[in-house]
């Protein structure tokens, strides 16, 4: 079989462990909310495989994917990551969650890498491709959005497969605390079977607009079909409200963050 540098070694102890005492904490010390919705119909396993392809505007972005895998697919999919192989090589544990490497700069590996991921995809109907097509941290505003063409290799390559985008976008709403959204769908087909340009351009389109979406839905609050993925820490903010809400009014919340935390506790 063909393999990059560094291909996947997945170890469902050591993958767990890296879930609940690195990425989990740590998410949850460092937001208010994370929330999530979702557009069009929810991935399905039997409908796979699937390459899930996001936007990489922060270092969180590797900790969601990690969240989206357990609370939102519920590890429905057997789910692969692609990840910069010079990062892979210091945190090389992360090939047990079933990260493999890739050399963008070196055009044999990076073949390497796309046609072992689309063996993967094509040996079981219910596996998943994580993949970041920006390929490095850009800013969540900057226009165009760059995609490698990676990823519309592997989709050609594959042939019968599914593509979902994925938006991430990090955000202060007025606690002390950020909020992180994230946002899925719709899955779409590759817009060809073999032109690599029209699948990555097609891909591209998606991805934009999805970011776009997102960026309008936080900035003018359209909150309403957001879900509570997960219940970060309170913040000064929160506590202040909560205890003068107390005195007040009898134990009633107020102000900004009390009222975030009340319309999370309505839809949980």
């Amino acid at each position: 079989m063909i393999t990059p540098h560094i291909p996947a070694h997945k170890f469902w102890l050591g993958d767990e462990a890296i879930y609940y005492l690195l990425a989990r904490p740590a998410l949850k010390r460092s937001f208010d909310h994370v929330w999530f919705a979702q557009y069009g119909p929810r991935p399905d396993p039997q409908r796979g495989p699937y390459i899930f392809y996001l936007n990489h505007s922060a270092w969180w972005d590797g900790y969601m994917m990690m969240l989206i895998h357990r609370a939102i697919m519920h590890r429905a999919f057997d789910s692969y990551l692609m990840m910069e192989e010079r990062q892979l090589r210091a945190y090389r544990f992360f090939t047990w969650c079933g990260a493999f490497s890739v050399n963008r700069h070196d055009p044999e590996d990076a073949q390497r890498a796309q046609i072992y991921a689309a063996n993967l995809l094509r040996e079981r109907r219910d596996r998943a491709l994580y993949i970041f097509p920006q390929g490095r941290i850009e800013a969540n505003d900057y226009r165009p959005l760059t995609i490698y063409p990676g990823i519309a290799r592997i989709a050609a390559l594959v042939r019968d497969v599914t593509l979902c985008p994925i938006a991430l976008r990090y955000e202060f709403l007025g606690q002390q605390w950020p909020h992180a959204f994230i946002q899925i769908g719709p899955p779409h087909p590759p817009a060809s079977r073999d032109d690599i340009e029209a699948i990555r351009a097609d891909i591209a389109t998606h991805l934009t607009d999805a970011v776009d979406r997102l960026r309008a839905d936080v900035i003018e609050q359209r909150l309403g079909t957001f879900q509570p993925l997960l219940v970060g820490r309170w913040g000064i903010d929160r506590i202040w409200d909560t205890v003068r809400g107390w005195f007040r009014r009898g134990g009633a919340d107020d102000g900004p963050a009390a009222a975030a935390a009340n319309r999370l506790r309505a839809r949980a």
